[in-house]
């Protein structure tokens, strides 16, 4: 009887693959989901982020940003193009004044690949001392790719001292506390860095894990090093800088640091 049953089940599995449409399973091989792969505010439609020639020499008049993409599916095993526009009733900044896009047709997620960047190349404007500019950008679905769930951003461009996005994280959330100029530049100073980038973007400071995928792309901190910095940079405040006061928080910059 068992025998009977299982012979009955093992048929109708068969006959249930053969009835499945190759056309179905095609499309889903076929189409993946890429997104901008910048987290999106409270609040927000979309993603905004900040760009600053403050921290470059007088002489650099352009630079290259690259805005990073990434895609929810299998790895491909050769380069895929995708396709971006620029939302001109979202922006602000001018085409060849303040900006240049870079081969917007054919942007590239190399094979073995889940994430790639669009490129853009900003231009330094006199007038970007006291004024920003608004870049908006949208995805735009292709043959290779459909469009996932953040599929605009927003860009800043300026000339000005202005809130880094990687303050936003956790880490600096926790170890620094709340944003202001003076407590920026005084890190900066601390950390020996003159070009605005974020101090704990190094494998010094980062771990990278996998979480089960077979490719690290989940991007940790080292708690501990990042903990024993930023008691550092609090005697450093108060040993070397003569504990300065910061007039837009009301206190000593060592006393707004996070709690830990």
């Amino acid at each position: 009887m068992k025998k009977i049953l299982y012979s009955i089940l093992m048929c109708t599995a068969l006959v249930l693959c053969a009835g499945c449409s190759t056309d179905e399973i095609d499309y889903f091989d076929s189409n993946e989901y890429i997104s901008f792969n910048e987290s999106v505010a409270s609040g927000q439609d979309y993603p905004s982020i900040s760009y600053t020639f403050i921290f470059k020499d007088a002489s650099v008049e352009t630079d290259t940003i690259n805005i990073p993409v990434s895609f929810a599916g299998r790895y491909m095993d050769k380069d895929a193009e995708f396709t971006f526009k620029v939302i001109d009733t979202l922006t602000t900044a001018k085409a060849d004044v303040h900006y240049r896009i870079l081969n917007p047709e054919k942007q590239i997620i190399a094979a073995h690949k889940n994430t790639g960047s669009a490129k853009i190349l900003l231009i330094r404007t006199a007038d970007m001392k006291t004024a920003s500019y608004k870049l908006t950008l949208q995805l735009v679905e292709n043959n290779k790719f459909k469009i996932g769930e953040v599929d605009k951003i927003q860009v800043s461009i300026t000339d000005q001292l202005v809130k880094p996005d990687w303050w936003t994280s956790t880490v600096y959330n926790r170890y620094l506390g709340s944003y202001s100029t003076k407590k920026l530049l005084l890190w900066l100073e601390f950390m020996g860095v003159t070009d605005g980038s974020d101090p704990f973007d190094t494998n010094e400071y980062i771990v990278w894990q996998d979480y089960g995928t077979g490719n690290f792309i989940y991007k940790t901190y080292k708690d501990g090093l990042i903990k024993m910095k930023a008691l550092a940079f609090k005697n450093w405040l108060r040993t070397t800088k003569g504990n300065p006061y910061d007039d837009d928080l009301k206190m000593p910059v060592s006393e707004s640091l996070g709690n830990y």
